[in-house]
């Protein structure tokens, strides 16, 4: 039997789309070197306190900014602290595809807040009602593509460059799939209220860490299955 919660939280949540929205924070400036690739660093553990590493000392007083801006704001002090920087050529793909950030169905959760900064060609979003079947099943079905596929005639916005954003899990958007070639700066400052379990999360030196050998991707997203109204 379907979990009616579960499904109740889904069609709540996910009926109104967010726009990001904007943040007075201060400007970064982007590392001195060629290149910088670091996805989901931890940098502070739940209840802890901030452990920035020498490799992004240069964001050491935008990230304490924005740690208190998110308090100030929620009132959440005690959430965990990841720090993604992608500065240099492009060279991910699966950015520039339809999704949400931190949506998660497997517990109840306060929702996660992700602060993100890009120099140029910032992200595209949608906004609109997203309808939620009673058979859709989350832990089943791809959300993404069943929102995309929704969201098909939705008009496709664009955020702003250069400005402070803070995206909830309920803003679906993806990074401009005509980015120029050439360097890109893109940081994301994530407050979850869960800790990020994957082996794929750059480690940091100060906040050692057990080996996670759990790859979300593999083991969950891949497996989900495209839903179809007529199959339902």
């Amino acid at each position: 039997m379907r979990d009616f919660q579960l499904l109740k939280r889904l069609q709540d949540d996910f009926h109104d789309l967010d726009a990001p929205i904007p943040c007075d924070i201060r400007q970064p400036t982007p590392p001195q070197v060629e290149s910088q690739m670091i996805l989901r660093m931890l940098v502070r553990a739940k209840y802890g306190e901030m452990k920035i590493p020498w490799k992004l000392s240069w964001l050491n007083d935008v990230i304490h900014e924005v740690s208190e801006y998110d308090m100030g704001l929620t009132g959440i002090r005690d959430s965990w602290c990841y720090v993604t920087v992608r500065h240099g050529p492009v060279v991910t793909r699966t950015d520039s595809q339809w999704h949400f950030d931190g949506a998660s169905f497997r517990t109840e959760l306060i929702p996660e807040r992700n602060y993100v900064w890009v120099n140029h060609t910032p992200p595209q979003f949608k906004t609109g009602k997203l309808l939620i079947f009673d058979s859709f099943d989350p832990l089943k079905h791809d959300l993404f593509r069943y929102a995309e596929e929704r969201l098909v005639h939705n008009p496709i916005q664009e955020a702003e460059a250069k400005q402070w954003m803070m995206m909830t899990p309920f803003c679906f958007h993806r990074r401009n799939p005509q980015v120029p070639e050439g360097s890109r700066t893109f940081i994301r400052i994530s407050f979850p209220d869960i800790e990020a379990r994957d082996i794929n999360n750059t480690h940091n030196p100060l906040l050692p860490t057990p080996a996670y050998g759990r790859d979300p991707v593999k083991s969950f997203r891949n497996r989900l299955s495209r839903y179809s109204v007529r199959d339902h």
